[in-house]
């Protein structure tokens, strides 16, 4: 569920998408490969976020087509 009523709002898919396009765009290329998208979140919330919390920000800005994933193996930002 995006916003689940159990659960914290800073936990939810549309801002974990959000801080994802954010590292993402600050990236010089416009990717990152999982682990460092997943530190660079981190760094950007000040806190852990746990594997889970990062492959649900990935599938949300996928399902949105903000996001592919590359030859490599990368989150890329899609033009």
């Amino acid at each position: 569920m995006l916003l689940p009523r159990e659960q914290n709002p800073w936990n939810c898919g549309y801002y974990l998408g959000a801080i994802a396009l954010q590292v993402l765009r600050a990236s010089p290329s416009g990717k990152c490969d999982v682990q460092v998208l997943q530190r660079g979140m981190s760094e950007a919330m000040r806190r852990d976020i746990s594997p889970d919390q990062l492959v649900s920000a990935a599938a949300w800005l996928y399902l949105l087509e903000a996001v592919e994933l590359d030859e490599n193996g990368s989150i890329a930002l899609c033009s």
